[in-house]
C-alpha cells in the first residue's frame, strides 16, 4: 500500500499532471486491462472503478474492454473527466488508492500492451531536412514540389506495431548483389525516430475533415521507432514505393499521453507561437491549421552492453507539416478513419539551424532520427566512445527514444520505447 503523498521521483515522465493512458496484465492477473502511469507505479483503473473512483456510466463500460478503444471513442470531456478524477485522488489522502493496495503495482510488475487495437497505419514524411538528406543520397538534386503542396505518405502494416520491450528480429528480404538478387538478411537495418498519433473520434467514410478540425479526432501521441531496412527498401521502392523495407516491425511506447496532457503542460502551440513556417503557412485552405505541438525526442544506442550513447534529438514543432494537418489530408479523399488507427509522423530530424535551441553543447551531428542519414548512407561513421564505428544496426543492439513535453514544473514524458535486435532467423532457401 502506498503512503500519501503518492511517491513520484524527480524527473519522471509521469508526474500527476500526465495521467496516461495503456493497456497491461500482470502476473497474477493475466487479463489485459487499462491501467495509468504515475511515477513508478501502474494504477488498475478497473480496481479504482469499482472501488468508488467517480466516474461516467460509460468510461466505466469502456474500460471493461482489453483495449483503448471504447474509451478513446467517447467524447474528449468525459475521458477527460477521467483524468480529473484520478488527479483528485492521488491528492486526496483518504482516496481509495491509499486505502487499498491492489490497485497500485509496481511499473516492473506490470506487462505492457499495444494500448490500441489498430486498424490501420500510415507512416508520413514530414521533415524536411529528411526529405533532403534521403533525397541527396537517392540522387535526386531537388525535393519534390508535392512535398511542400501536401503531408506525404504511404500506406503500412498494422500487424507489425509491437509494444516497447518486445525484441526485432533482423528482417531476410530481396536484396540485390554481384551475382544479382538473393533472399537473404538486411545488412542495412536502421531505426526512424518518430512520434505516433491516436484516432480517437472516428472520421467518417466520404467526409474529409480539414485541418482546423483535426484535433476532434486525436486521443494521443506515443512515441514510434519505424524500423528500416534500407538495402531491402531502397531495391524495391522503384517504381511503387516502400514495402517489406518498413514492414518488419513499429515500436511505439506503451503509454498514450492526451492531447489535454500536452495542453496543460504548454507543449499545444499556435503557428503564431512558432512563427508562420513550413506548411503551417499553407495557402490551401482545407490543410490551414493554427495548432502545433512541441515534444523533444531523442534516440540512444546501447551496443555491447555499454552505456547508451545519444544518437539524435530533434523536436515534433520542426516537422514541416503539424500532426493535425496529416489527419486532415489523409481525410481529405473522403477515406475515412477508425478510433484506433494509429499515423506516425515520419522521422524527426532538425536542421543546423532548429538544433540551436537545445544548447550551445549539442553536437549539430547529432540531429538526425536515422542512421542513414546520420551515416550519410554508410559514407560516414560515427565513432562510439569506445573507439568502435557505427555504420548499421547489428544483432545486440539496442535502441531507446525518449520524448519530453512542456517546460519548468509543467514538464511531462512519455516514457521509453526500447528494442534489443535479434539475429536473422535460417530460413530454408
Amino acid at each position: 500500500m502506498v503512503q500519501y503523498p503518492f511517491p513520484i521521483p524527480k524527473r519522471s515522465p509521469f508526474p500527476i499532471s500526465n495521467i496516461p493512458f495503456g493497456i497491461f496484465h500482470t502476473e497474477d492477473d493475466l487479463d489485459p486491462r487499462p491501467g495509468t502511469a504515475v511515477g513508478d507505479h501502474v494504477l488498475d483503473l478497473r480496481i479504482l472503478i469499482r472501488g468508488g473512483l467517480p466516474v461516467d456510466e460509460s468510461v466505466k463500460e469502456a474500460l471493461e474492454s482489453p483495449s483503448l478503444n471504447a474509451f478513446a471513442a467517447l467524447a474528449p470531456n468525459v475521458r477527460n473527466s477521467l483524468r480529473k478524477a484520478i488527479q483528485e485522488a492521488l491528492r486526496d489522502e483518504s482516496s481509495i488508492i491509499y486505502r487499498e493496495d491492489t490497485g497500485v503495482i509496481a511499473a516492473d510488475q506490470a506487462t505492457m500492451h499495444v494500448p490500441m487495437k489498430i486498424g490501420g497505419f500510415t507512416d508520413f514524411m514530414c521533415s524536411l531536412e529528411h526529405v533532403q538528406t534521403m533525397g541527396h543520397m537517392a540522387g535526386y538534386s531537388e525535393v519534390p514540389q508535392n512535398f511542400f503542396d501536401l503531408p506525404a505518405a504511404y500506406n503500412g502494416r498494422a500487424s507489425s506495431v509491437i509494444v516497447s520491450g518486445q525484441n526485432v528480429t533482423r528482417p531476410h528480404g530481396i536484396i540485390p548483389g554481384p551475382d544479382g538478387a538473393s533472399y537473404a538478411p538486411s545488412q542495412k537495418f536502421d531505426f526512424e525516430l518518430e512520434m505516433g498519433v491516436f484516432i480517437s473520434n472516428p472520421i467518417k467514410y466520404g467526409e474529409p475533415t480539414p485541418a482546423s478540425r483535426a484535433r476532434d479526432h486525436v486521443f494521443g501521441f506515443v512515441l514510434l521507432n519505424d524500423w528500416s531496412a534500407r538495402d531491402i527498401q531502397f531495391y524495391e521502392m522503384a517504381p511503387l514505393g516502400p514495402f517489406n523495407g518498413k514492414a518488419t516491425a513499429t515500436s511505439i511506447s506503451p503509454w498514450i499521453v492526451t492531447l489535454e496532457a500536452l495542453e496543460e503542460a504548454g507543449a499545444l502551440l499556435t503557428t503564431e507561437d512558432l512563427g508562420l513556417r513550413g506548411g503551417k503557412n499553407t495557402a490551401i485552405p482545407f490543410l490551414h491549421c493554427p495548432d502545433d505541438v512541441a515534444v523533444q525526442v531523442s534516440t540512444s544506442l546501447s551496443r555491447n552492453g555499454v552505456t547508451e550513447v545519444l544518437l539524435g534529438k530533434s523536436d515534433l514543432k520542426h516537422l514541416h507539416w503539424s500532426p493535425f494537418q496529416m489527419v486532415a489530408h489523409h481525410s481529405s479523399s473522403g477515406c475515412g478513419l477508425e478510433t484506433g488507427d494509429l499515423l506516425g509522423t515520419g522521422t524527426l530530424s532538425s536542421s543546423t539551424e532548429q538544433i540551436k535551441e537545445f544548447g550551445s553543447d549539442h553536437n549539430p551531428i547529432r540531429r538526425s532520427g536515422c542512421l542513414a542519414e546520420l551515416v550519410l548512407g554508410g559514407t560516414r561513421p560515427f565513432n562510439l566512445p569506445d573507439e568502435s564505428e557505427l555504420v548499421w544496426l547489428k544483432d545486440g543492439d539496442t535502441v531507446t527514444m525518449e520524448g519530453w513535453a512542456g517546460s519548468g514544473d509543467r514538464v511531462i514524458g512519455f516514457g521509453k520505447v526500447s528494442a534489443k535486435i535479434l539475429p536473422a532467423k535460417e530460413f530454408p532457401c
